[in-house]
């Protein structure tokens, strides 16, 4: 997302580029193995580690103890996956030397909110939608109200700010944050909006349907597996090949999941699971995503840090991206709005296999002739997939079924 790239976005920005940047001239040879923390012309630290051997790789990485942004001794306070990896180094200027990393690392005191990575996308409609509903809440990155709740109709699915917070486990190691799949403003023009503007209810359930929650939702798979790799760089959670994630809506509605789906040029598509095919606005192609900041829950800094002691980088790692999504959450964009699908009476009380059954044995879709007779040789012509026999006089259509071939007069 653009958003450090707009106007408002200029002092975070400002703050960004001061953090990669360090008032000493530093030498990758003259660096020691292990662990070397350094002061940034920002004012925070950021942390330098070489590997040992001859191959060794060096890497930045966010502190995991900053003001009020404390994630513990486990985990990196910016919430980032992965540290940065340098692959270019030692490059002298006249100020010093440059070393080139290969993604950005961010300050854990610049808050990224949702609200912010949709105004930088420069798409306004889904932000306005929801402040209307009353889901501002997840824009701002802050917990609800009980009222707010009740307004949502999300009473044992979301907890207020209001309520008692128990203690804490490995699972509430950070606060409760959403991924919204953010519809294009030009994808809510291929919707009634009007409708949805006059009936409140509707408009909450279309919303709630775009919404993932992180916590304490947990993705599945058809082998009930969760995703073996972590979100990629920029992605507020994981996508894979028949993914299936729930939604604010998963606890009203059967069909309130939602399964990504693979393309096959490195993109994918997200759908409402279990949603006939064909039928409304049920799936949409995903474009550019980000990811917000994490809203650690401080209280839980010790206990994270006693319970993994002892353990690999990697199983620290791994606390990030619980159930394949980031604990920040974020904006996924997409081409498309997902209206919340409910199957027709029809649909519900007739098997899928009764409803071809009927089309093909009583209307004799599978295999249609028209043959006409007349005095002459017939002059067979195949007009759009339909063989046809002309003649001069009133013939008759024949066509094959389940049940056999039939001659109907014509």
């Amino acid at each position: 997302m653009n958003y450090l790239l707009l106007g408002e976005g200029k002092d975070e920005l400002r703050k960004l580029l001061k953090y990669h940047a360090v008032d000493e001239v530093i030498y990758t040879a003259d660096a020691e193995v292990g662990k070397q923390v350094y002061k940034t012309l920002e004012g925070g630290e950021i942390v330098f580690r070489k590997t040992k051997g001859k191959n060794s790789t060096l890497s930045l990485q966010s502190p995991t103890h900053w003001e009020n942004h404390d994630s513990g001794d486990a985990v990196p306070s910016n919430g980032q996956l992965r540290p940065a990896r340098v692959t270019h180094f030692d490059e002298l200027t006249s100020t010093g030397t440059v070393h080139t990393i290969d993604s950005v690392v961010m300050p854990a005191n610049i808050k990224i909110t949702i609200e912010k990575l949709i105004r930088g996308s420069k798409q306004t409609r889904m932000a306005e939608l929801m402040e209307r509903a009353g889901l501002s809440w997840v824009l701002e990155g802050r917990e609800p109200s009980r009222d707010e709740i009740h307004h949502a109709q999300l009473h044992g699915v979301v907890r207020s700010s209001d309520d008692e917070v128990p203690m804490p486990d490995l699972d509430s190691l950070a606060l409760p944050s959403y991924t919204v799949l953010c519809p294009t403003d030009k994808a809510f023009s291929g919707i009634n909006l009007t409708h949805y503007l006059h009936n409140e209810g509707d408009l909450i359930e279309l919303l709630k349907l775009h919404i993932i929650p992180t916590q304490p939702s947990t993705p599945k798979t058809g082998s009930t597996k969760e995703p073996a790799s972590p979100p990629s760089d920029g992605r507020p959670l994981a996508l894979e090949d028949d993914l299936i994630y729930s939604t604010l809506l998963s606890d009203k509605s059967k069909y309130g999941e939602v399964a990504f789906r693979a393309t096959g040029d490195n993109s994918f598509i997200v759908g409402i699971r279990n949603a006939r095919a064909g039928i409304g606005h049920a799936s949409a192609r995903i474009g550019a995503s980000g990811r917000a900041s994490v809203r650690w829950k401080r209280s839980t800094a010790s206990i994270l840090s006693r319970s993994v002691a002892g353990k690999s980088t990697e199983d620290d790692s791994r606390q990030l991206w619980r159930g394949g999504m980031t604990l920040g959450g974020g904006v996924l964009m997409i081409d498309s709005v997902l209206v919340p699908y409910e199957p027709s009476w029809f649909s519900r009380y007739v098997p899928a296999s009764r409803i071809r059954n009927i089309a093909d044995d009583k209307l004799g879709l599978a295999d249609i002739h028209f043959k006409w007779h007349r005095h002459c040789r017939p002059d067979r012509r195949d007009i759009s997939g339909l063989v046809v026999d002309d003649t001069r006089q009133a013939g008759q259509v024949r066509y094959s079924g389940r049940r056999g071939r039939r001659l109907i007069d014509w």
